[in-house]
This record gives structure tokens, C-alpha cells and sequence, in this order.
């Protein structure tokens, strides 16, 4: 067995040379390819992520106010974002990718692991949806609330596994309409769910939304993956509100008759995907 100071030794040479490894190819990195091949694959999914990346002051790439948008419109708005290769992991024999955002005051860390069985981790806090341009312009919605979120994905022979928790404080929203089918508008929504993978398929379980007057459920299973914004959605929203918050909005609750399951009751099927849902 190799003594423990000559495995220090070993320990340190191998990350010395991975750092000298590191700052030669980030020195001579050709950005304008990294940008390229991005736009490539984000154009793949009808989508496009502008300004250009430039090198962080760490090895790393960075962007000044990115806006990721659709042939809709813009999607999601970042006021900093941030990518860069984690050095600790290699010293262990994981390659970790880090990214860093932050939208108004709340901010967003994940962490992706190239290789090795910690395949991704979330934390999301204090982000509030009104930053978000998604539901305006997926959704022609006006929303608010906060958002917070965490969770670990590990990787099993090439099968990702784990979940993601997702909470909303105080959620709002008025107009949002999905094909030609509206959803009630709502107000200081306590909202609590979470995505579970399980043999590299995610689900939404039981994503509550609760309210006065008003319970609703949105449930089913996600699209993952590089293709993750074109693939179908297959999601049921269950509404149940109480006979004095469903005589508010009579209209609304008329048009989604067809989807009554029982008195009280209505049963709603999402389709599309992510950049278009629709009821049907």
C-alpha cells in the first residue's frame, strides 16, 4: 500500500496538472464555437439564447442579462448567468459542470455531473414569477408568487433517479387560457409539489394548489431530456372550487363543463408541450 504522503503527493501533482489542463484550454478556448454549437442545439428545440456567451474572469463562460426566447417571444430572463467546470470534483475523478444565475433577488445554483453517480443538483430561491416572461408568453398570463426549489437526481447504469421539490408562496394568476379553453384567474395560492424520476422518467406528483375557495391538482408525466420542449405533455389538472368562487367566474367554469367528472369536480386534460400547452 502507497504511503499517505506519497498519496498526497500523487493527489496533488494530478490536480496541479488538471488546473495547468484547465487554464491552457480555457485560455485558447474558441468562444465563438461554444456559441455556435449552442445556437445550434437550442435552435433544435425552436429556441435561441441572446447575448452571446464571453469568458468569466474564473475559467468559465458568462452572460450579461441573457434572455432565452422562442419563436413566441422570450421565456426566461436572467440578470447574471454563469457556467463553469467545478475544480474540487476532478480532484476525485468527476467532471461537475456548476452553473449560477440570478433573477431579481432570488438566485438559482445547479450543479451537472458529466460523469460519476451525482448526476444533477438544484437550488432555487426567492425567485419571483412576475421575472418570468414564460407565462406571458407561453400562456398570455399575468403571475406572481415566489418560487423555491431543490432536489438530486444520481445516475444508475445510465438511468437518472431521484426528485425535485417545488414550492410557491402567495402564486396569483389571471388570463391564462391553454388553446382555446381559459383557466379560472386565482390569488394567494399555496402551492407545494414535486418531480420524481424514476428509471430516467420524470412525473409531477400531485402538484397542490390551495386557496380560498378553491383546491386544484396538476398531475401526469413530463418530457425530459435534450428534447424535453418539443415533446408532448401529458398532464390532468383537477379543479375543485367551492360553489361560491365557481359563481365568480360562471363563464369560465361553462366552457370547462365538458370536463366535469362529478359535481364539483372537473377533470382537465393538458396536451401540447411545454411551449404550448393546450386543453383538449
Amino acid at each position: 500500500m502507497m504511503p499517505r504522503h506519497r498519496l498526497l503527493r500523487v493527489g496533488s501533482l494530478a490536480a496541479a496538472g488538471v488546473a495547468l489542463f484547465l487554464a491552457c484550454t480555457y485560455l485558447f478556448l474558441p468562444t465563438q464555437r461554444v456559441n455556435e454549437l449552442l445556437g445550434r442545439l437550442l435552435a433544435d428545440q425552436g429556441l435561441s439564447l441572446a447575448p452571446q456567451a464571453h469568458k468569466s474572469l474564473l475559467p468559465g463562460l458568462a452572460w450579461r442579462q441573457p434572455v432565452l426566447s422562442s419563436d413566441q417571444g422570450p421565456l426566461l430572463r436572467f440578470d447574471r448567468l454563469g457556467v463553469r467546470l467545478r475544480l474540487l470534483p476532478l480532484v476525485t475523478g468527476q467532471a461537475v459542470v456548476g452553473a449560477t444565475g440570478t433573477v431579481g433577488k432570488g438566485h438559482l445554483d445547479l450543479g451537472y455531473g458529466i460523469t460519476g453517480t451525482d448526476a444533477l443538483e438544484l437550488a432555487a430561491a426567492g425567485i419571483q414569477l412576475s421575472d418570468i416572461p414564460f407565462f406571458k408568453t407561453a400562456l398570455g398570463a399575468t403571475a406572481g408568487g415566489t418560487l423555491w426549489s431543490e432536489g438530486r437526481l444520481t445516475r444508475t447504469k445510465g438511468r437518472l433517479s431521484g426528485d425535485l421539490k417545488l414550492e410557491l408562496k402567495q402564486l396569483s394568476f389571471t388570463g391564462v387560457k391553454l388553446g382555446a379553453f381559459p383557466l379560472p384567474d386565482a390569488a394567494n395560492l399555496r402551492c407545494q409539489g414535486m418531480v420524481r424520476v424514476t428509471s430516467g422518467r420524470a412525473r409531477l406528483e400531485s402538484f397542490t394548489l390551495q386557496g380560498e375557495g378553491l383546491y386544484m391538482r396538476l398531475s401526469g408525466d413530463l418530457p425530459d431530456g435534450a428534447s424535453a420542449a418539443t415533446q408532448p405533455l401529458n398532464l390532468t389538472l383537477e379543479i375543485m372550487p367551492k360553489p361560491e368562487f365557481l359563481d365568480k367566474q360562471k363563464l369560465v367554469f361553462l366552457l370547462l363543463a365538458k370536463f366535469a367528472a362529478s359535481p364539483g369536480v372537473y377533470k382537465v386534460p393538458i396536451k401540447g408541450t411545454l411551449l404550448k400547452p393546450v386543453i383538449l
